[in-house]
């Protein structure tokens, strides 16, 4: 993969503590695997209100279907409890 020179402000205070943290030969490194961890953390977040606008969308739908089986459900119930 090529390596892609960018700049970007940072809090004085910040970049000195990461500094003091992460040696000069590893930094770079650290920093690709923060950002793609981020990016990856952000792709959850985003599948996350996906599927819950998703679900909310279908609520309607569900409960319809339920409606439908839901005699059904009972009388499988009955017949096992009988024993029939």
């Amino acid at each position: 993969m090529a390596a892609v020179k960018r700049t970007y402000a940072l809090p004085s205070e910040t970049v000195e503590r990461f500094e003091q943290a992460v040696s000069p030969g590893k930094r770079s490194a650290v920093l690709a695997e923060i950002i793609s961890a981020w990016i990856e953390e952000q792709k959850r977040i985003q599948l996350r209100s996906e599927i819950d606008k998703g679900c909310r969308e279908m609520w309607d739908v569900y409960l319809e279907t339920e409606k439908d089986f839901h005699p059904l459900e009972e009388e499988v119930d009955r017949r096992y409890d009988s024993g029939s």
